[in-house]
């Protein structure tokens, strides 16, 4: 799992709750990494799921919309949208 997955795993939820990327708000608690893990195939820790979206944050790709310190409602930012929307294409390209 890399933050491509992490940010395709946004896109997802976005698509899926019709919402925009500003009024989206994920946890990424318990419930994200069962999401992930059906998704991708992989085993996902919490550790490894919190230092991905620390590099995502870092390229704001991802904010914070709370002073909260535990991964509580991230949203994607405009430019983290770009990414996945990219990404999601250029994987669809590949097949």
């Amino acid at each position: 799992m890399n933050e491509m997955d992490l940010l395709d795993f946004f896109y997802d939820e976005l698509r899926k709750e019709g919402k925009t990327h500003d009024t989206l708000f994920i946890s990424l608690d318990e419930r994200a990494i069962e999401k992930l893990k059906t998704k991708l195939g992989v085993d996902v820790q919490i550790t490894d799921l919190h230092k991905l979206a620390d590099i995502c944050i870092a390229n704001e790709w991802l904010e914070r919309t709370t002073a909260d310190p535990h991964y509580r409602y991230l949203s994607l930012t405009e430019a983290g949208l770009q990414i996945a929307i990219s990404y999601q294409y250029n994987s669809r390209q590949d097949q």
